[in-house]
């Protein structure tokens, strides 16, 4: 791929359109669910051991910086991003802002 507009084959337009080149190489790639914020069937014990991984993972993730940049663009982003944990209660993530 060449540009963040450029189609790879047998990728359909909705799912291409949530690719963003700047998050390549990060290492959740492939993994996106053990950075979710919840997972069905999960105490709290073992998401606070899942998130505590995730965050470690973002630490050492190259686009870490790209990551939270990505984060802020989302509307209500969830799960983690850049280390930092969004959509959890208690944990709000970006603040809304009054209209």
């Amino acid at each position: 791929m060449t540009g963040r507009n450029a189609r790879p084959s047998r990728i359909p337009d909705p799912i291409i359109s949530l690719i963003d080149d700047r998050l390549t190489g990060a290492r959740c790639a492939g993994k996106s669910p053990l950075f979710d914020t919840e997972l069905d069937d999960e105490t709290a014990e073992e998401r606070s051991d899942r998130l505590t991984w995730a965050r470690a993972q973002c630490t050492r993730c190259p686009v870490q910086r790209a990551c939270r940049a990505a984060a802020e663009e989302q509307e209500h982003p969830h799960g983690i991003w850049g280390g930092k944990v969004h959509g959890l209660p208690g944990h709000p993530g970006r603040k809304d802002t009054a209209a």
